[in-house]
C-alpha cells in the first residue's frame, strides 16, 4: 500500500495543475540551464525509485554555484534482509557540490548530508549487536560529508569522509594521494588501482562509544597498566593466537599503541591513526592480500591522541612575535614558516594579510617558492598582485607558475597584463650571452613567452623573436605569430594596448640588429 501511494504521488507530480497561479512562461524559462538540469535529475530520481520508495520536499538546482540540494527526504530501501519493510531513512538536507564552472583543471565532488536518521532495520542483522552495545535503536548523524578533490594535470587526489554519529563518535578519514588512477590494460571492466599515497589519517572522537565499550571490556584493558594488555590482545588477533613474534614493522605500531592507549583510557576524548612514512608509497593491494603484515611495512601506522598537524602547529610564542612589533627580528626561515601557516591556515588560524606582510620581503629577495605561494593565496583576492608574484615565481623556475599566469590572464585585461609584465621586466638588461647564437636568441624568446626560467614578457619575447625570425628561424617566426594571434583574439582594446609595447620593442630589436651587426654574426 505504501509503495502504491508513493507511485501515485510521483505520477501526480508530473501532471500540471491548471488552477495553479503562475507567471507567464517564456521560451527562456524553458531553455534555462537550471531547468534542464532539474529535468535530468527528475529522470534520475524516477530511476532511483525502482530501487527504493522515495519522497522529498524540494529540489533546488544552481548551476552557477555547481550545487544541487534536496530537502526533507524519506526513503524506504528494498533490502534483502528487511523482510517487513521496516527500514526508513530520513535526511533533512542532501547537498551535492561540484566543480565551479570556471575551474577546468580540477574535479571536485562533495556530498553533504544534514540530519540523517536510519532505523536499525536498515542494517544487516550481524550489526544489531553493535546497536545494542551503544544503546541505540536508530542511527542519527547530524552531519556527514563525503569529498573528492581530483587534479587533472598531476592526477593527485584528496579524499575525505566525515561523519558525526550521535551518541557514538565523530569519524574523520582523509587520504591524500600524489597519484590516483587505474590501469585497465588487462581488464577495462575491473581496472587495477594505481594509487600512490602521501598521507592518511583517521580520527575518532568519543561521543559515547567509549562509555558503552568500557563497561564490557576486560579490566586489564581499562586499568592503569592497560597498554601491555592491549598490545597483547592486538598481537593475538593479528597472528591468530600463533606464538610467532611480531615483525619489526608491526612492533613500531604496537609501541605507539602501548604508549597511547593508557593516556586515552585516562582521558577518553580522541584517538588518531596516521601513516608515518616520508614521501609517498605505492599501495600494492596484491602484496597486502598475500601478507597482511605489508600494511605495517607500507603505511608505518602510528597511534596518537592528536593529528601530527596539531603537533606541528606554529608555537604560540613564535606566532605572537611574528604578528607583533618584533616580527623584523625573526629569521627568514621563521618568517617563511609562520607566513605559510598564516596563508594556508595550516598550523595557525588563517590570516592572509599578516601572512603576506611576512612573506613579501622574502619573495622580493628572490625566493621563487614563496612568490608562488603568494600568487596562489592572492589569486582570487588580488589578481594584479597575484600575477606579479607569479611572474617572479616563473622566473625562478617554479612548477605551476606558468599555468597560474595563463589562468590569471583570462581574468585580467591585456593592458594590465602588459603593465604588470613591464613592472617586473621593464628594467631588465640583455644577458651577455643572449645574442651569441641564433639558438640562444630563440631560447630567450621561448622563456619570455612561456614565463618559465625568465619572467614572462610579451614585449621582450617579441623582440627576441623578431631578431631570430629576421635571421630565418622558423620557430621564432612561429612565436611571433603566436603573440600576434594572442593580441588579435583580445580585440581592439588589446590591439591598442599592444601597439605602444610593440613599437618600443621593435625599435629596440632594430637597434640591436644594427649595432651588433647580427646578420654578419649569423653568417659566420
Amino acid at each position: 500500500m505504501r509503495r502504491l501511494l508513493a507511485a501515485t504521488a510521483a505520477v501526480s507530480a508530473l501532471i500540471p495543475a491548471a488552477s495553479q497561479a503562475q507567471d507567464k512562461v517564456t521560451l527562456w524559462d524553458v531553455l534555462s540551464l537550471d531547468r534542464i538540469a532539474q529535468s535530468f535529475l527528475h529522470s534520475g530520481i524516477q530511476m532511483l525509485r525502482t530501487q527504493m520508495d522515495l519522497q522529498y520536499g524540494d529540489l533546488a538546482v544552481d548551476l552557477r554555484r555547481s550545487r544541487v540540494t534536496m530537502t526533507d527526504i524519506t526513503a524506504w530501501p528494498f533490502l534483502d534482509w528487511d523482510e517487513y519493510g521496516e527500514c526508513e531513512i530520513n535526511i533533512g538536507a542532501l547537498t551535492f557540490v561540484g566543480t565551479p564552472i570556471d575551474i577546468t583543471d580540477r574535479f571536485n565532488g562533495k556530498a553533504r548530508i544534514s540530519g540523517l536518521t536510519a532505523t536499525q532495520a536498515c542494517f544487516p542483522s550481524e550489526t544489531h549487536m553493535g546497536f545494542e552495545m551503544a544503546g541505540l535503536d536508530t542511527l542519527t548523524i547530524p552531519r556527514m560529508t563525503i569529498d573528492m578533490d581530483y587534479g587533472m594535470p598531476s592526477s593527485d587526489a584528496l579524499v575525505r569522509v566525515f561523519a558525526d554519529v550521535d551518541g557514538v563518535a565523530t569519524f574523520d578519514l582523509s587520504a591524500d594521494f600524489s597519484y590516483f588512477w587505474f590501469d585497465g590494460r588487462d581488464d577495462m571492466e575491473e581496472p587495477d588501482p594505481v594509487w600512490f599515497l602521501d598521507t592518511a589519517t583517521l580520527s575518532v572522537e568519543n561521543k559515547g562509544l567509549w562509555d558503552a565499550l568500557s563497561g564490557i571490556l576486560p579490566p586489564p584493558l581499562t586499568g592503569e597498566n592497560s597498554g601491555p594488555a592491549m598490545r597483547e590482545m592486538v598481537v593475538s588477533g593479528m597472528t591468530g593466537g600463533a606464538p610467532e613474534a611480531p615483525s619489526p614493522a608491526m612492533n613500531a605500531f604496537l609501541d605507539s599503541l602501548e604508549q597511547v592507549w593508557p593516556q586515552f583510557v585516562a582521558n577518553p576524548e580522541r584517538l588518531v591513526l596516521e601513516t608515518g612514512f616520508e614521501g609517498d608509497v605505492y599501495i600494492d593491494f596484491e602484496a597486502i592480500d598475500d601478507d597482511p603484515d605489508e600494511i605495517f611495512v607500507l603505511f608505518e601506522p602510528k597511534l596518537a591522541l592528536a593529528p601530527a598537524r596539531v603537533s606541528a602547529a606554529v608555537p604560540v610564542a613564535l606566532l605572537g612575535q611574528a604578528t607583533g612589533d618584533a616580527a623584523a627580528d625573526l629569521s627568514d626561515a621563521d618568517k617563511a614558516t609562520v607566513g605559510e601557516a598564516l596563508l594556508t591556515g595550516l598550523g595557525a588560524p588563517r590570516n592572509v594579510s599578516a601572512g603576506v606582510a611576512l612573506l613579501e620581503p622574502l619573495a622580493e629577495a628572490g625566493d621563487a617558492g614563496i612568490a608562488l605561494l603568494l600568487a596562489k593565496a592572492l589569486e582570487a583576492r588580488d589578481p594584479d598582485a597575484a600575477y606579479e608574484w607569479a611572474l617572479k615565481a616563473g622566473a625562478g623556475g617554479e612548477a605551476g607558475a606558468t599555468a597560474l599566469l595563463d589562468k590569471l590572464e583570462n581574468t585580467l585585461d591585456f593592458a594590465t597584463v602588459l603593465s604588470l609584465q613591464d613592472s617586473v621586466s621593464g628594467a631588465d638588461s640583455l644577458p651577455s650571452d643572449a645574442l651569441q647564437s641564433l639558438g640562444a636568441i630563440r631560447e630567450q624568446a621561448a622563456m619570455r613567452l612561456s614565463g618559465r626560467g625568465a619572467a614572462r614578457s610579451y614585449g621582450i619575447a617579441a623582440m627576441y623573436a623578431m631578431l631570430a625570425s629576421a635571421a630565418g628561424d622558423p620557430e621564432a617566426a612561429d612565436m611571433l605569430t603566436e603573440i600576434d594571434e594572442l593580441v588579435r583574439l583580445g580585440g581592439d582594446a588589446a590591439a591598442a594596448a599592444w601597439s605602444g609595447t610593440e613599437a618600443r620593442y621593435s625599435d629596440l630589436a632594430m637597434e640591436v640588429w644594427v649595432e651588433q651587426d647580427l646578420p654578419a654574426r649569423f653568417a659566420e
